[in-house]
């Protein structure tokens, strides 16, 4: 393999500090460590050396299970450590490799940090520990190479370890192809897979693995851990200081130890205060004060449009970042919701307050809403607007006796009532435009149409190669006539809906959306949605039961109702036949069956209403169908051409 290979000199086996934490700790941040004479990162210096509860704080389930599996040599061949970022995986993988090769007789001392094994792990003195990264060795040839110096006996050490970082990154042939050494690898090798998203791995790789499922680190061993960093840097901070950091970290003791990091050289001695409260904190990390969330919740309590846009636009000119003033309010409301349902630890008498002032499903509203526009305000032009829009749809829809406690969004279409929504002639509306019309913006083409009350609905699809059975979605069956539901979803609200389902899908899996840029609505019965796809793969990939209910729990979010979707090719899409549901048919008995004495129609269309090939004029004008139905007929072809002309 040309270039620069898996094993080549970029990739460099773990390095820590050649002297231990005792070194590392006790040199100032300041100062350089090393030769190169570069300053390390507080999360790189101070990263975890040994099982101690106070070292490698956060994961004593974890910590526990390893440390007995050590002291009764009953270590796996493969775990899979999965977890958020910054919560401990790699270094837990390092201290792993270190543990089984230390020399230590004690078990419960390892690793010790001072034997031969423990310094040459700490140093990079030996290729028995190989980190790889596999977002950018990902591919077969890597994993080849791989499998074949996996067969060679260790060096210096006792077991060598492969440590994969970002696991989930492995294409899938390279993942097939590391199945069997993953499964059976020689006894002197252990492989130690660490990911952030696992449902990415192969079911295969897992199950060959002992999973250990790293969680989020608590405040309070955080704030500790910060407090003993500090101290060790000669850093002076308030408590407060520490835990609006540690609440900024969410979880991720390396994003905190980062921001730590940046604290350590805030300077604020010009005016004799080398003390760092919690006033720099919020200035460095574009965080607005507590009063001005709790200004927000006062707007929506009073339904005061005013003060709400008035503080949004306060907090953005002091240079606060709208999205943290948004995640600042969503767990505001949070408290407030756990206050309202029975009591919250984190209430003052100022939440109390609040909380009395809304019902329990208010919040719930309220919450739910803040939380999904985080996407909006990152991707909008103007960073507030998004959280200004949401702000003024609470204050209008939110309160009991104004709108729908349920109301969790701010688009027209949820205000109008559900029968204006399905059928706008009902109110007496012009006929909607085409499809041509509202996706490219061209003005309606007025088409006399003939005033009917109520408007009969569309006419439904039927395949021209009907599927197996148990294969077609019901409503591609034939069937007799049914009732119009006011209530079903229709092909012109998800029309009007899909550029927002696919932005609504694209938060969630950017995949999916990207199939869905070739995919189109295309008919609709009762609670069934069907999609028609232009290619083979992309109809398979949405039938797919994981991609399918990513799909149907956004549309039915949206038209708010539970829905099931089915892709079909469009291809083996084509108008039914017109059903004429006035009364029964002239070739028909009164109860609806086929008269014996009907002719069997033609299977040629031309044929049966062309005069002088031996058939009466008046038996072909009773099987015509009328000027509406066929404009109806037409208007669905035109809707089936014009998505696939769009589409492409």
């Amino acid at each position: 393999m040309s270039g620069p290979t898996l094993f080549g000199d970029h990739v460099t086996p773990a390095q820590e500090d050649p002297d231990g934490a005792a070194v590392a700790r006790s040199a100032p941040a300041s100062q350089p460590t090393g030769e190169t004479g570069q300053t390390r990162s507080l999360y790189r210096k101070y990263r975890p050396t040994t099982f101690a509860p106070d070292d490698l704080v956060g994961q004593e389930p974890i910590v526990r299970t390893l440390q007995n599996a050590i002291a009764r040599d009953r270590v796996a061949h493969a775990y899979l450590f999965c977890g958020p970022r910054g919560t401990g995986k790699t270094s837990t993988a390092r201290l792993l490799a270190k543990a089984v090769n230390c020399l230590a007789s004690e078990p419960a001392d390892r690793p010790c940090g001072v034997c031969t094994s423990c310094r040459a792990i700490a140093t990079g003195a030996t290729t028995d520990v190989v980190e790889i990264d596999a977002a950018s060795n990902r591919g077969i040839d890597d994993i080849r190479e791989l499998r074949d110096r996996v067969n060679y006996a260790p060096t210096q050490l006792k077991t060598k370890f492969y440590i994969i970082d970002e696991a989930h990154q492995i294409t899938g042939a390279a993942a097939n192809a590391f199945l069997k050494t993953l499964e059976e690898p020689p006894a002197h090798t252990k492989f130690v897979l660490a990911t952030t998203d696992p449902e990415e791995l192969l079911q295969t790789i897992v199950s060959r693995c002992q999973r250990f499922d790293f969680r989020r680190i608590a405040l309070e061993p955080m704030v500790a851990r910060l407090r003993t960093i500090a101290a060790a840097e000669g850093l002076s901070i308030t408590d407060e200081a520490l835990l609006t950091v540690a609440r900024a970290g969410t979880g991720s003791l390396r994003d905190a130890e980062g921001l730590l990091d940046q604290l350590s050289v805030y300077e604020d001695g010009r005016e004799g205060n080398t003390e760092i409260g919690v006033d720099q904190v919020r200035a460095l990390l574009g965080i607005s004060r507590n009063d001005r969330v709790e200004s927000l919740v006062e707007a929506l309590a009073a339904g005061d449009a005013r003060q709400a846009l008035g503080t949004v636009n306060e907090a953005v000119e002091a240079g606060d970042d709208p999205r943290q003033l948004n995640r600042q309010l969503v767990a505001y409301l949070r408290v407030l919701l756990h206050e309202r349902a029975g009591g919250s630890p984190d209430a003052d008498d100022t939440a109390r307050g609040l909380a009395g002032r809304f019902e329990l499903a208010e919040l719930a509203s309220h919450a739910r809403r803040f939380s999904e526009i985080d996407y909006r305000i990152r991707h909008a032009p103007l960073a507030q607007l998004p959280l200004e829009v949401a702000l003024i749809d609470a204050i209008l829809h939110g309160r009991p006796g104004r709108g729908d406690c349920s109301t969790t969004d701010s688009d027209a279409s949820r205000e109008i009532p559900t029968a204006a929504r399905v059928n706008p002639a009902a109110n007496g509306q012009p006929p909607r435009p085409s499809l041509r019309e509202r996706v490219r913006g061209e003005p309606p083409a007025s088409v006399p149409v003939q005033k009917r009350d109520p408007a009969p609905p569309s006419p439904p699809l039927r395949a021209v190669n009907p599927p197996k059975s148990g294969d077609a979605p019901s409503m591609l069956r034939e069937s007799g006539p049914t009732a119009p539901n006011e209530d079903a979803v229709t092909v012109e609200t998800l029309v009007e809906l899909w550029p927002r389902i696919r932005m609504e899908v694209k938060a969630v899996n950017r995949r999916i959306e990207a199939l869905l840029t070739s995919i189109d609505p295309v008919a609709a019965d009762a609670n069934q949605v069907t999609l028609a796809a232009a290619y083979e793969f992309h109809k398979n990939r949405l039938n797919a039961d994981e991609v399918r209910q990513v799909v149907e729990e956004v549309i039915g979010r949206l038209v708010q109702r539970q829905v099931r979707i089915t892709c079909v090719m469009r291809g083996d899409l084509a108008p039914a036949t017109p059903i004429i549901a006035d009364g029964p048919s002239p070739l028909s008995t009164p109860d609806g069956h086929p008269s014996p004495d009907a002719p069997v129609p033609a299977s040629n269309p031309a044929h049966a209403t062309s005069a002088g090939n031996g058939s009466t004029a008046g038996d072909a004008d009773e099987d015509l169908p009328t000027l509406e139905e066929e404009e109806r007929r037409i208007q669905a072809i035109k809707n089936i051409l014009d998505a696939e002309e769009i589409s492409g």
